[in-house]
């Protein structure tokens, strides 16, 4: 088949203005500053600075949590950075507070047995924590949510309480519907400085 010389540069022609059509884009405008997409984007967990022991003498660091198909772990270490021995046992006392610091409706589950069987429970015992030295516990949750009558759980911070006071970490805990936050025994740890 032969193309004629006046089809093809009609042809031609046709492609070149279409794509002319299309233009280039518009020079970028500048966005004023409360416009949402100058604003960083929000983070589902950012790690809470690690805090002095001024004072205290106990420091209490949470991980970052792990997640996998809507199953949430997270370790939490308290290390003694004081000059007296500490004790914990058993299982620690937990509250768990929304973002405007309110305490919320949570059961906890001690050795996470109804959360998840992923995780072990080293077992309640008593524990000394010489200075320089950390124990630990891990939490464990599900991000499920099928009850569309109430709001989903959202915690913003977890309260420690030990017995030479509460410890505070910040964080994300979204429970869902499911309200269940499993926590393992304190345990043994060590910490990388």
């Amino acid at each position: 088949m032969t193309v004629m010389p006046a089809v093809r540069a009609w042809s031609t022609a046709a492609v070149i203005s279409l794509a002319a059509g299309c233009g280039a884009p518009p020079p970028p405008t500048a966005l004023q500053s409360g416009h949402p997409l100058v604003q960083p984007p929000p983070t589902v967990w950012s790690p809470s600075p690690r805090p002095s022991c001024a004072g205290s003498g106990l420091l209490l660091h949470a991980e970052a949590p792990a997640a996998a198909m809507g199953l949430r772990v997270q370790s939490v270490t308290l290390t003694n950075c004081g000059g007296a021995a500490r004790h914990v046992k058993g299982y620690p006392r937990l509250r768990l507070l929304d973002e405007k610091g309110e305490p919320l409706r949570v059961t906890i589950d001690r050795g996470a047995r109804q959360v998840t069987t992923a995780i072990r429970d080293p077992g309640p015992k008593a524990l000394t924590v010489r200075p320089g030295r950390s124990v630990r516990f891990t939490l464990a949750w599900r991000n499920t949510y099928g009850d569309t009558t109430r709001p989903p759980a959202v915690g913003a911070a977890l309260v420690v309480t030990t017995g030479s006071g509460r410890r505070r970490v910040s964080g994300h805990f979204d429970l869902g519907a499911t309200n269940l936050l499993g926590v393992t025994a304190w345990e043994p740890a060590t910490v990388s400085r």
